[in-house]
């Protein structure tokens, strides 16, 4: 037996024919005894079937898919504008075990087999063993695995040795599975819509009989329409606007709404800003004013959320510190913050603890309380690997620039940071 369906239909508040009935009693109600014709012939009735139009016609308009809001006249859409990523790009995966990383580093490289030694915890020698089509190019290989290690490996590990192995012996193939599968393709099949011109609204006296579209009284009535005409014009606005005002393209004047906006575009990759944080690190910078504290808040949300898959990777070296910077609304430049940071990490156990140093250099106010540093540093340590400790060092701006130029060279660096003892914070944030 076929079951039938149900008719589908509209709920009242998008149904013409019950908002007029709706509207009538209303007015029957409020002035029953001065108005006593309600058929379809008086003003007063057409005035409501306009206005009733106008609202089922903006409910319909609602309802379009999220596709049509965000389409462009061209019928594409710009997803990075809205700060949507793919599936490929968000769950992308980074190694963690000797497996992931053999695994890994086997299909960026074309290898016939990379093998991990672990010298002591977190620190390695790697061996390749290169696809014969790759055999003569052994030093841009070496080259290439240096690029994807600093910008892959987890946070305080280390590679001391790579070396290339040319035997003939055909190298044995791994056969253990990891979650690498997820892959950035060039053509990702993302949605699109229809493109949607919403400000095309007719206005109400145009939809009246011509009986009253013209003569002396027109004019009157049309005066007194144009307020309800501008209320649905700026709801059709609203719509016509609405991939601008997730945008994350450029800075809107509205900052109260936009960081609402922002905030929210953000819980959706399930990141949290440290809001508190900043605003009491600037509540002190003589330089800024409010707003212009408000403003640099939203400059950092829009640049994390441009950046967004990056960010994402926050155990990985290279983008962890960006992490933290663009959290904290540090800038490369230095034109927004006057606070830098530096760190230095590698694998260096002291019971069964890794170590990450971060030297810090402080010129103004921004730090001026032991309040304000212990946020700072609370902040860093929930955001790093559970496996290793930060060290923070607060110094000058010409100790920190010294400690920059040596941070290539782990032994220099080692030794200022043996130099500036009487700089690290008291707090052990294990």
């Amino acid at each position: 037996m076929i079951k039938q369906l149900k008719k589908i239909t509209e709920p009242q508040e998008l149904d013409y024919e019950a908002l007029r009935l709706e509207g009538i009693r209303y007015i029957q109600k409020l002035c029953g005894n001065v108005w006593t014709d309600y058929n379809p012939h008086d003003p007063g009735i057409t005035i409501l079937e306009q206005i009733v139009f106008v609202l089922t016609d903006l409910g319909y308009k609602t309802e379009f898919d999220i596709e049509t809001f965000l389409t462009q006249a061209d019928g594409n859409i710009d997803y990075g504008r809205e700060a949507l990523y793919s599936r490929e790009q968000i769950m992308r995966q980074f190694p963690v075990t000797l497996h992931d990383y053999e695994r890994f580093f086997e299909e960026k490289l074309g290898c016939e087999r990379v093998r991990f030694h672990v010298e002591s915890p977190g620190i390695y020698s790697v061996r390749l063993w290169p696809a014969e089509s790759s055999k003569k190019s052994n030093d841009s290989l070496a080259e290439k695995f240096s690029t994807l290690w600093s910008n892959w490996r987890c946070l305080g590990e280390k590679v001391n040795s790579v070396t290339i192995s040319e035997g003939k012996t055909e190298p044995i193939r791994h056969r253990y599975k990891t979650l690498f599968e997820i892959r950035e393709s060039a053509s990702l099949n993302l949605p699109k819509g229809i493109p949607c011109n919403f400000m095309d609204f007719t206005p109400i006296i145009e939809q009246f009989p011509s009986i009253y579209r013209y003569g002396k009284s027109a004019g009157e009535l049309k005066k007194y329409l144009e307020p309800i005409e501008h209320i649905f014009l700026i709801f059709l606005q609203t719509m016509q606007d609405f991939a601008d005002m997730f945008s994350v393209y450029a800075l809107k004047t509205n900052y109260e709404h936009y960081n609402r906006i922002l905030n929210q575009m953000l819980a959706m990759y399930g990141v949290e800003f440290p809001e508190k944080l900043f605003l009491m690190l600037r509540e002190s910078d003589e330089k800024n004013n409010e707003l212009a504290t408000y403003r640099s808040m939203l400059r950092a949300k829009v640049r994390y959320l441009r950046h967004l898959p990056e960010l994402h990777l926050h155990r990985c070296g290279i983008w962890w510190k960006p992490r933290i910077e663009t959290m904290l609304g540090i800038t490369l430049s230095g034109k927004e913050s006057p606070m830098h940071m530096h760190a230095l990490d590698g694998i260096f156990l002291e019971n069964g603890f890794g170590k990450i140093y971060i030297v810090w250099s402080i010129e103004t106010p921004l730090t001026n309380s032991p309040k304000k540093r212990d946020g700072i540093e609370r902040f860093i340590r929930d955001e790093l690997p559970a496996h290793l400790v930060p060290i923070f060092y607060w110094v000058t701006s010409d100790m920190s620039q010294e400690f920059y130029r040596s941070a290539e060279k782990t032994q220099t660096a080692q030794a200022w940071l043996e130099k500036h003892q009487d700089c690290v914070s008291g707090a052990l944030w294990l």
